[in-house]
């Protein structure tokens, strides 16, 4: 059966095939979503081709322990799972990265809540089946930095020196309880509810990558943004607000907090690189200054001094140039 009819007989089921249809943009991943309209009601297909993507059975694990815990993540009104595909409640049009362009004040107040969302999932024990974000996994995200941005050549060269810097990194932040990260925590992810109450007001849309992990890493995801630029002063508030709550040792933390921000930061310069190369998606190349600066401020922690050199000695600033030549290749 063609995809097509594959999707229409989900709809057909569900009495939706006439329903009008909006696309809604997708981030970096194969995965595709329509908002469809019947009545006064909403609802979104997700369209998670298993060819291209993985199966959907992670998103609807993941879905099923958020919900039993009360958060806002969709419900799932009905799915075709060897298919990849999943109807879901819609949680609404209003991310955070869109309602902070035409109402910056908000951001505190909004950026709190996201915060009191992620201390009260990692206040829940684990779920079963979620697999740990061990070492072995950050230096294989990381090593996308110079596979990618520095190119093959490069990487072959410089890759055991930096697994080498930034090993002993990781393996300092492994004293930490363990708990439920998202991964993808972000703006762009997070929609604003505001017919809900306290954290409820975060919906939840792109989590079915979680692993189990240190808390530091859904922090840095929210607060070194990507995509948008989150002022320091937002940051020193949020970060002070998640310590007094937890009650981690404030130092330790923010080292954890540094490591895991800078080992995020270079792998998403090795994945937009990757995505301009090689899927010729060449968008994301403009916001490799932005994850660049974020990277900068990490290394202004003492414990990430050498890898600091390293990067700055090798990598070169992506300055015109550099863009250029990711976008053009």
């Amino acid at each position: 059966m063609k995809r097509e009819e594959q999707i229409k007989e989900l709809l057909r089921k569900n009495n939706l095939l006439c329903a009008p249809t909006e696309k809604i943009t997708s981030d970096a991943s194969n995965r595709k979503y329509l908002r469809l309209t019947k009545g006064n009601k909403t609802v979104i297909l997700m369209d998670s081709n298993p060819k291209k993507n993985e199966p959907v059975n992670n998103f609807i694990y993941f879905t099923n322990f958020l919900r039993k815990h009360h958060f806002s993540a969709p419900k799932i009104y009905d799915s075709d799972i060897p298919n990849g595909l999943l109807l879901l409640e819609d949680l609404g049009a209003r991310n955070f990265a869109d309602i902070l362009k035409v109402k910056p004040k908000v951001e505190t107040n909004i950026y709190k809540e996201a915060v009191n969302q992620l201390i009260m999932i990692q206040s829940k024990e684990t779920p079963k089946q979620a697999k740990p974000y061990s070492t072995e996994i950050l230096i294989e995200e990381a090593l996308l930095f110079t596979e990618w941005y520095l190119g093959e050549t490069n990487s072959s060269r410089l890759s055991t020196q930096f697994t080498s810097l930034l090993t002993p990194l990781l393996k300092k932040i492994d004293q930490t309880k363990p708990t439920l990260v998202l991964r993808d925590f972000h703006a762009e992810n997070l929609i604003w509810m505001n017919s809900r109450k306290n954290f409820k007001r975060v919906g939840l849309l792109d989590y079915q990558d979680a692993l189990i992990g240190h808390p530091a890493y859904d922090i840095a995801s929210l607060l070194k943004d990507a995509r948008r630029d989150v002022s320091i002063e937002v940051r020193d508030i949020m970060t002070n607000h998640y310590l007094e709550k937890t009650k981690h040792n404030k130092d330790l933390f923010l080292r954890d907090y540094s490591i895991l921000s800078a080992q995020r930061n270079l792998k998403i310069i090795g994945i937009f690189s990757r995505l301009s190369i090689r899927d010729k998606k060449k968008n994301y190349v403009k916001l490799i200054p932005r994850v660049w600066k974020n990277l900068e401020n990490d290394f202004m922690h003492p414990d990430l001094k050498n890898l600091s050199k390293f990067i700055n000695a090798v990598a070169p600033y992506p300055n015109v140039k550099i863009l250029k030549n990711l976008s053009q290749e």
